[in-house]
């Protein structure tokens, strides 16, 4: 089959299958209120026997007010036991449907949490997923060609009852049909391969054979900034091996079979070649020139990666938002992603919302009844952390992320994620917020013209003071050390952060210090975090955190002609 006949067929299908789907949304999105309270009767009733609902008695509940008095603000440790207790008992617990897989994250304890996700859940998820594709073949040009789709490995091992855990994308993304899994670049079983570093570079390699990408994917920009480094430092490898047609002796490829990975392509090699030694670097635009677009998160911690990604894109090559995705709900779709209108999936979650600086002000009791807030009630520009209800067991679950009205679909308002809640510090009552330190550092690495390639604000309790430890590519002597630069961050985050300025003019809180760092700094704590249990193509940097909260020692990455102990850059 050609590829114009392929991708017809393909648009043909999606139309079939979500054009459905996509109107119901936009029908829902006229009256959210309405839309929610409906589903969330339906997951009450359906759950009514559960041990958790005979507790919260869901089968006398008709509104969502009457649900806010009876069932308290849940966390994942306050769900762990029922979760456990269902996968090794087959006891209704949470659901009357049983779990037949586990989203594993890590969890704000040493454990990691594993999210519980019916059969039925699961179809909703790959609904969501076939919807994002449908609207992307709609108002974008990015299915054209073949999608270069990174994911997480479908199955990681199994709970103690012997239900799987893993990656649902890479689940869903290993099980999708004939004609769909054909245009994708790479085998749903790469994601198996355990060493991080044979993936990446199997990864790299199967990337730099395929010329006709189109479409770019996968959930954190910052993992296809390191893909990029890595074709690159393994340039002649990857080159070699795209010539020959064959996989380098000793490179873990998994399950699959080496030989039938590639074909020669001497002329290609050749192209990338030359392409790498006239500019001394290869891009995704050197690999790709047809590419049309890269879809992934943007907002949050995210921008950082997405400003290192840019650059490596072909010219005018958009950036889509992928949505509000985490382990526990798909919580928005973009319906337009030309305007980033990111709409909650009214069908798939119930959702509250508390203002930010509400719930960051109350304390443990006063979350429990706390009166959230509507979708209907939110307002543009407003902040909110979010707490959702899901058909698969998890009940006003407060996610710890928070989440801005950027605008409207109708009457739904639309969101875009701003930042985890734990990316919040205070020494002395400033609440520094981590979206704060990453306008104050890209603010003013920008007015130089640069682009940090890695930043990490420590807030130093004993001292009271912030430590900003920046790794750039500008020269360690030059602008970093005599530009002024710590003088410039502080009083930006002072014009951003009210209670940083009283704390700073009353000097509570001592003039934060920058600490240049050398090149791999921020590779080497991935690779420390992700060794220590965090799920690579998951991986997300918390660019504000607390020193003594901190493993990775930062200061033995500075460089040797750096004074650790001398007066921050000024």
């Amino acid at each position: 089959m050609s590829g114009r006949i392929a991708y017809l067929a393909v648009k043909a299908g999606l139309s079939a299958k979500s054009g459905r789907l996509y109107r119901k949304m936009l029908s829902d999105a006229k009256s959210p209120d309405t839309a929610s309270e409906a589903l969330l009767r339906r997951i009450l009733a359906q759950n009514a026997k559960t041990s958790f609902g005979k507790a919260h008695k869901f089968a006398r509940i008709q509104t969502a007010e009457q649900y806010r008095q009876a069932v308290p603000v849940q966390t994942y440790e306050s769900l762990r036991d029922l979760i456990e207790r269902q996968e090794l008992t087959g006891e209704p617990c949470l659901t009357a449907e049983q779990p037949v897989f586990y989203n594993r994250t890590s969890g704000t304890v040493a454990a990691p949490k594993n999210i519980p996700i019916t059969k039925s859940a699961l179809a909703r998820i790959r609904n969501l997923q076939r919807l994002t594709a449908y609207v992307m073949s709609r108002r974008t040009s990015v299915l054209t060609g073949r999608v270069f789709s990174v994911t997480g490995a479908a199955i990681e091992g199994a709970m103690e009852g012997g239900t799987p855990f893993g990656s649902a994308s890479g689940l869903l993304n290993a099980s999708q049909g004939r004609l769909i899994r054909q245009r994708y670049v790479l085998p749903a079983e790469l994601a198996g391969i355990a060493d991080n570093d044979a993936r990446y570079l199997l990864t790299g390699i199967l990337a730099a054979a395929e010329r006709s990408v189109t479409r770019l994917a996968t959930a954190n920009p910052s993992t296809l900034v390191r893909l990029m480094d890595v074709i690159n430092e393994n340039a002649g490898l990857v080159i070699d091996a795209v010539a020959s047609g064959r996989i380098p002796a000793g490179l873990d490829v998994g399950t699959m079979s080496a030989d039938a990975l590639l074909r020669p392509q001497p002329q290609r090699a050749a192209e990338l070649g030359k392409r790498h030694d006239a500019a001394g670097r290869l891009s995704y635009a050197d690999l790709w020139p047809e590419l049309a677009g890269a879809l992934t998160w943007t907002g949050g911690s995210c921008g950082v990666a997405v400003a290192n990604l840019r650059p490596l894109l072909t010219e005018n090559c958009p950036v889509f938002e992928l949505g509000y995705l985490a382990s526990e709900v798909t919580g928005t779709v973009n319906l337009d992603p030309h305007r980033t209108s990111c709409v909650p999936t009214l069908g798939n979650a119930f959702f509250e919302f508390a203002p930010s600086e509400d719930w960051e002000a109350a304390s443990r009791h006063q979350k429990q009844g706390a009166e959230l807030l509507s979708l209907e009630q939110l307002e543009e520009g407003r902040d909110y952390y979010i707490i959702v209800t899901t058909a698969s067991g998890l009940y006003r679950y407060d996610m710890s992320d928070i989440v801005r009205v950027t605008g409207s679909v109708r009457a739904t308002p639309t969101l875009a994620f701003i930042q985890k809640g734990k990316g919040i510090t205070s020494i002395t009552g400033e609440k520094l917020h981590e979206g704060q330190v990453i306008s104050a550092v890209t603010s003013a690495l920008g007015q130089r013209g640069l682009t940090p390639d890695f930043f990490i604000m420590l807030a130093d309790v004993d001292r009271a003071r912030y430590l900003l430890y920046l790794e750039s590519a500008a020269d360690q002597s030059g602008p970093l050390q005599s530009s002024g630069l710590a003088l410039q961050i502080d009083g930006r985050l002072a014009d951003l952060n009210v209670e940083y300025k009283s704390k700073r003019a009353s000097r509570r809180l001592n003039q934060l210090a920058v600490k240049p760092v050398t090149a791999g700094t921020g590779d080497a704590f991935r690779r420390q975090l992700v060794a220590g249990g965090q799920r690579d193509v998951q991986f997300k940097y918390v660019y504000l955190q607390y020193r003594h909260e901190c493993a990775f020692d930062f200061e033995q990455r500075i460089p040797s002609t750096s004074d650790p102990a001398s007066p921050p850059c000024a």
